[in-house]
Formats: structure tokens, C-alpha cells, sequence
């Protein structure tokens, strides 16, 4: 059971709040996760009472559970949920704010501050939640979760961790991307380390070639404004895709610690082998979706129509081969793909392990972590095709599915929530991690954006774009 606390909710009437936490918070409740004291103090900026704010609680629960729910969890979970208008005009907000949660006999002096706001004001409720003594702890812990993005480039983020850092220190700071929080990422660790078979092979010995890869069938949607400033790269590659890579190829940590799983992942991003001037053409790519069909649908709208903008040079399919310095993967090219609007939706990590001194010619073994939809691991051999021909073979598929009937299901945001109460933060993101990313992706944003060429195109509802395929490093080799 965690530590009795009171969570503070900034941006609690928009989209992700109600999509994702409060019906978070009310699962870990109903599970039993939550201390019976603790108070859920949700800040908006629109004035409602306490009666209309249980309503829309309600309304929150009803949709997101269909099948319903247990009556008396809801009644305690209510009488937990309060609501704090905090009006931007109101020059005394911040009193008012820090008046209503210094209330002892109601609120937990142990202050988790989740800001689900826009990146621009970070900073600026970091400054204001000190200003007004919210984040003293000699009145008990206080610690500030902080939604991606962590900065735009390696500049913004230095910029931000330097404002943040005056009020906070480095165990009080909880950057987060939610795919640490998915069980199937999550077991990519234990799968490596606890398996005596893979370390063996875990190597460059052994291993031709790696694939990261997000694909998604849906386009930018309502995030045109969003999405035209950002692109693939930003929103996908810089975070959760290294974050993957990192898991896959970091060295096994002292312990499973926060501290020591961190220290790997930040020497594994630090030792990214920078591009020369000379790389760029082969060692990244960029596309953008046209019209096309999906799923036998015809009329998708392309990127261009969508965004108002024909001289777009946004994209939507962003592809990285990345080459790491250390002994164990020196020479193993890992390549990082994400891409909207092609034939389907996946997660997965796929490492190809080289043709060994066979008799019988290629093999084609593969390692596959399926992180969503399946969240499986699969391990693909050649076998003998049954009957009289000697020589016919065939991949075999050896799938496992981490999640079986009766197994627990909860949400990436119900874990990382959980962890920023307990405070571990091995699922969270260190600035030095940080840094490292950017410091990859910079050198590619900067490039791409001084060649301002017309991006290649490629149909909605097809695969990888054939000229996708510039940045392999072997011609045998090809998306999974």
C-alpha cells in the first residue's frame, strides 16, 4: 500500500484526464492501490461546484466502464474526488490554491503534482506552486510529474530543466512517457535478464539487425496544428522508439533499481554513434501519406489536404538507422521507424539474428516482442516442411502471449501514476536521458529542415514506401 497522499490533478477537465486518469485513479481504487485518506484534488480552469464536478466524475466512469461498475468503490471514490477552480485571471490564485490544500485535517502534506497542461506552462506552475510554499518539503514530500513533451529540442530542454531545477531537485521530477508504463515493455527486462538463453546471443555475433517500429492506421486527425509543428520524428522517434531501443540493448544494471536501470539506459543513449555530414541521405528518411483507402474505405483525405498546406514538408513516416559504440553492438545497424496512415496498427521490437554455418543454406530466426496489440513474444525458426522432399523448409512461428485469461489488466497511466506515488521512478524519464535524445534528433530536424525538398508520398493503406528502404544497410534485408 502506498504512503497516504493527496494527488493534485492540473488540466483536470481536459482529454486526457478524462479519457485516461480519473477512470485510472477509480480502477486502482477499486483494486485496492489507494490508501483510504488520500484526496484527489482536481484543478481546472472553469468554475464548477463540487455537486457538477461529481457529475461529470459519473459521466467520466459511465463511459469508460460500459459494463458497469461497483456502486460502493464509486461512493468512496467520490468522497475522495475534489474540485479547485483555479482562474487565470484571478491575480491570487496561487494563495487561494495553496490556502485550500494546506487544509491538514483534509489534505496529506505528501503533494503529487500531475500537470496535464500545455508544454508552455510547465515552467510557469512550477514557479507558482514555489512561490506559494507548495513545494516545501519540510511539510512532508512533493513531487511534479511533467507530460511529454520534455522541451522541443535539446536547447528548450536545457532551458526548461534550468527553470524547474531552482524549485526541484532531481528526485522530485517525474518526466513521463507513457510507453514505460505498458506491461509489455515492461517485460522486455526481465525477458532479457532472466533467460540465461539470450545473453548468450545477445550480441553482434549473433545478431544481424534490429527494427523499433510504431505504425498506425489513423492519420493527425484534430492534431493538425499539433502535428505540423512536431512530425514522426518529434512525436515518436525522440521518445518512446529510443526508449524501446534502450531496453532492448542496454547492459543488465547492478540492480532493478530506479538509479542503476537509468544509469544503463542514459550510458546506452550517450554511446548513439553521431552522423557525419555525409549520412543523412541513407541513414534517414522521410514520407508523408497521400490519399488513399484504409481498410477498403476509399476517400482518406492526404496529409497535405488536411493540414491546408501543399508546401509541407511535415512527415508522417520517419525513419533512423542508428549504429551504437559499444563492444557488444558495434557494426549491428538499428533502425527506428513510425509512421501514420498505413495497412495496420503495431508496436513491436524485431532482432534478426544472422545465418549461421548451415548446411541447408539462409535461415530466418527472429525475435519479436509485440508490444501492442497482441503483447507477445515470438521466436520464428526454419523447420522442415512434413513430407518426402528432403529440402523444403518453412519459418516456424513459437509465439507466447504475456497476457492470458485472468491475467490483471491495467493502463500504462495507472502504473506510472502508482509509481509517482510510491516515487520510483525507474519508469520515468532522467534528464541526462533526455538530453541524449535530443542530442541524436537534433542534427536530423536541423538537416531536414535546410533541405526544404517535396517529401516522397505514399498511398493511405499501403506498407513501407519502397524508397524507405535506402537506409538498410544489407539489400537482403526488409521491413518486418
Amino acid at each position: 500500500m502506498i504512503e497516504n497522499s493527496t494527488l493534485v490533478l492540473f488540466g483536470a477537465k481536459g482529454n486526457l484526464s478524462r479519457v485516461k486518469l480519473i477512470p485510472g485513479l477509480f480502477h486502482l481504487d477499486e483494486s485496492g492501490q489507494l490508501p483510504d485518506n488520500m484526496k484527489i484534488l482536481s484543478v481546472g480552469r472553469q468554475t464548477s461546484t463540487q455537486e457538477d464536478w461529481q457529475k461529470e466524475v459519473k459521466g467520466m466512469l459511465d463511459k469508460k466502464f460500459k459494463d458497469g461498475y461497483c456502486k460502493k468503490t464509486y461512493k468512496r471514490f467520490i468522497e475522495r474526488n475534489i474540485y479547485h477552480a483555479n482562474l487565470t485571471e484571478d491575480p491570487e490564485a496561487f494563495q487561494k490554491f495553496s490556502k485550500k490544500l494546506n487544509e491538514k485535517k483534509l489534505f496529506s502534506q505528501n503533494l503529487a503534482f500531475f500537470l496535464s497542461v500545455r508544454p508552455s506552462d510547465f515552467a510557469l506552475i512550477v514557479d507558482q506552486l514555489a512561490d506559494v510554499g507548495l513545494l516545501d518539503q519540510t511539510k512532508g514530500w512533493k513531487r511534479v510529474l511533467i507530460e511529454k513533451p520534455f522541451g522541443t529540442n535539446l536547447k528548450s530542454a536545457i532551458e526548461l530543466q534550468e527553470s524547474i531545477s531552482k524549485h526541484l531537485n532531481e528526485e522530485q521530477i517525474y518526466r513521463i512517457d507513457h510507453y514505460l508504463g505498458k506491461s509489455a515493455l515492461q517485460n522486455i527486462l526481465i525477458t532479457r535478464f532472466a533467460n540465461s538463453i539470450l545473453e548468450p546471443i545477445w550480441n553482434n555475433t549473433h545478431i544481424d539487425h534490429i527494427q523499433i517500429t510504431n505504425h498506425e492506421m489513423l492519420g493527425v486527425g484534430d492534431r493538425t496544428i499539433f502535428y505540423e509543428s512536431t512530425g514522426a520524428l518529434r512525436d515518436m522517434i525522440q521518445s518512446h522508439l529510443l526508449q524501446m531501443m534502450a531496453l532492448t540493448t542496454m547492459e543488465q544494471p547492478k540492480s532493478f533499481s530506479p538509479n542503476d536501470i537509468r544509469d544503463e539506459k542514459i550510458k546506452l543513449l550517450n554511446a548513439i554513434k553521431p552522423f557525419g555530414k555525409n549520412d543523412f541521405n541513407n541513414h534517414t528518411y522521410r514520407a508523408q501519406y497521400a490519399a488513399g483507402e484504409i481498410k477498403g474505405e476509399g476517400g482518406v483525405e492526404g496529409y497535405l489536404n488536411e493540414v491546408g498546406n501543399q508546401d509541407s514538408i511535415t512527415e508522417t513516416y520517419a525513419a533512423v538507422k542508428i549504429f551504437i559504440d559499444t563492444p557488444r553492438w558495434k557494426g549491428v545497424p538499428i533502425y527506428l521507424r513510425t509512421a501514420k496512415r498505413l495497412n495496420a496498427s503495431g508496436t513491436n521490437i524485431s532482432i534478426k539474428f544472422k545465418n549461421g554455418d548451415s548446411l541447408i543454406g539462409d535461415n530466418n530466426n527472429w525475435i519479436i516482442f509485440d508490444i501492442q496489440p497482441k503483447e507477445s513474444t515470438a521466436i520464428e525458426i526454419t523447420t522442415k516442411t512434413p513430407g518426402l522432399d528432403e529440402n523444403e523448409l518453412r519459418p516456424t512461428n513459437l509465439e507466447g502471449f504475456n497476457r492470458v485469461d485472468g491475467d490483471e489488466s491495467i493502463d500504462a497511466y495507472e502504473t506510472l501514476m502508482l509509481d509517482l506515488m510510491n516515487g520510483n521512478q525507474s519508469r520515468f524519464l532522467h534528464i541526462d536521458e533526455v538530453t541524449a535524445q535530443w542530442k541524436f534528433v537534433d542534427p536530423i530536424i536541423d538537416y531536414w529542415t535546410k533541405n526544404k525538398v517535396k517529401l516522397n508520398q505514399y498511398k493511405s493503406g499501403d506498407s513501407d514506401p519502397e524508397s524507405s528502404k535506402i537506409i538498410f544497410d544489407d539489400p537482403s534485408q526488409f521491413w518486418r
